[in-house]
């Protein structure tokens, strides 16, 4: 038997354990409460980890596309040259290249030695020479800016009983820069893509202009109201054009989104940056075209509207089928129709190549058309092809118009170039900082891109254009 003593003991280290117990049967529920709170959370994180790597083989994907947009794989015609690559440098068997003299010599100077520079002989001069021709700028010192004063002659005329004022030839009527240092503002900032900060510094260091930012955004504004006249002139060639092109890129307004319209034809292009995407753009830019006329275009559906012959862009087709070949798990029914779609291309391409007859050209517009209804009648039974026959489906023929109309293009490459122009500016700017800031830039850009377009000497072209629009318009 116990005695009493022994059984406190007993009861208090009990009471101790029996503590102890409840103490640590909390601190397991409260374990566990935690335990599957971080299961929760790393389910949680392992789904978003997920979803990063979708999305980061999207991003790859998106940039793989945008890359081919600008830069054309290096592709070896020869299977077995591909085997083994190029070297840096010339290679051997190739007709090396070098600048070509300038046709036109400005000056020549003879250059001779008195004494010999070996052991300080006296030299007699000789007949025979050898050439060495330098083409250079001149010494950025003595390149300032010139600063004229015209004095313009208040005079009476007795005849007519009316005073006159002379006006200088050659210069813009209350402008206080010259055209010269207008063109080359408009060719730094259109051709060059330089930013503002820059022409600022540049001008400053080569000619000691001083100007700032804002006087060069001043500057262009009225460009754009001198060349506003030719803009116009560009919109009713690109109308009346029996074949144009048209296509859209993202354009930032005041820091709103925006888009920047790009409408082409081999040798004009009319650029317009609007709040709107929607539909009634191109209705309206285009309007008065003729219903004869071929639109060769992406599939973008703003365009369906427009009341003329369409013709659809195969590079945007075969890029969109190339992706979804080489997606992950992608079906033998995509491979197989992307390489379908790449032989058809080939063929039509060959057939728009060839001298145009029209009773020829039917016939292969009704033989392909055929095809292309055999691809969308087809049952398919994978979604990565089903997705490239809709495409096609909503498209139908209007990916062989071009078969049917003399110079018509199976592609929208013209239009990709040029608003191409438009986007590395749009990279460097960030975009238009308001509305008037857009429309300048869109005038302005299109009348230089088409001088370029148009291979027209851009210093003499713009110097007239400029000169014929201000003296037309003296705001």
């Amino acid at each position: 038997m116990l005695n009493p003593e022994e059984i406190f003991i007993l009861r208090k280290e009990n009471a101790v354990l029996k503590t102890a117990n409840t103490k640590l049967k909390t601190s397991f529920v409260s374990q566990k409460q935690k335990a599957d709170k971080l299961e929760e959370e790393l389910k949680e994180v392992l789904g978003e980890v997920k979803r990063l790597k979708e999305e980061l083989e999207k991003t790859k994907k998106q940039r793989d596309k945008f890359k081919g947009m600008i830069f054309k794989p290096n592709i070896q015609k020869n299977p077995k040259a591909s085997a083994k690559k190029k070297g840096l440098g010339g290679q051997i068997g190739h007709k090396g290249a070098s600048r070509k003299l300038p046709e036109k010599v400005g000056q020549v100077k003879r250059v001779f030695l008195v004494s010999c520079h070996n052991c300080g002989s006296e030299l007699k001069r000789t007949d025979s020479i050898d050439t060495h021709t330098v083409e250079d700028i001149p010494v950025l010192e003595e390149v300032q800016i010139e600063v004229t004063e015209y004095q313009m002659e208040r005079q009476w005329c007795g005849n007519c009983g009316k005073e006159v004022v002379a006006t200088p030839v050659g210069i813009i009527p209350n402008s206080k820069f010259g055209i010269n240092l207008i063109i080359q503002v408009l060719v730094w900032k259109y051709v060059c893509r330089m930013s503002f900060e820059i022409i600022v510094e540049t001008l400053f260091q080569t000619y000691g202009v001083e100007i700032t930012t804002g006087g060069l955004i001043t500057i262009l504004k009225r460009t754009k109201i001198w060349l506003g006249v030719e803009y116009d002139k560009l919109l009713s060639i690109i109308r009346g054009s029996p074949i144009k092109h048209a296509d859209e890129t993202s354009w930032r307004i005041k820091g709103l989104n925006g888009w920047l319209w790009a409408f082409l034809t081999r040798t004009e292009v009319y650029y317009t940056i609007e709040h709107s995407r929607g539909k009634g753009v191109a209705e309206k830019v285009l309007a008065d075209s003729s219903k004869d006329d071929v639109l060769v275009r992406d599939d973008y559906p703003g365009y369906k509207a427009l009341k003329m012959n369409h013709q659809s862009c195969w590079v945007h087709l075969l890029r969109e089928s190339k992706e979804a070949k080489e997606q992950k798990g992608s079906s033998k029914e995509v491979k197989k129709l992307h390489k379908d779609l790449k032989k058809m291309y080939g063929q039509l391409e060959k057939i728009t190549q060839k001298p145009f007859d029209k009773t020829k050209r039917q016939q292969y517009f009704e033989k392909y058309a055929a095809k292309l209804k055999e691809v969308t009648d087809t049952e398919f039974n994978c979604q990565d092809t089903k997705k490239i026959q809709t495409r096609i489906k909503n498209q139908g023929n209007n990916l062989i118009t071009a078969l049917i109309f003399k110079g018509v293009a199976l592609t929208n490459n013209l239009a990709e170039r040029g608003i191409r122009k438009a986007v590395v500016v749009r990279k460097i700017s960030g975009g238009s900082r308001s509305d008037e800031g857009a429309e300048t830039f869109a005038i302005n850009m299109s009348v230089i891109q088409t001088i370029r377009m148009r291979n027209q000497p851009i210093i003499p072209t713009l110097h007239n254009l400029l000169l014929t629009g201000a003296l037309g318009n003296t705001n």
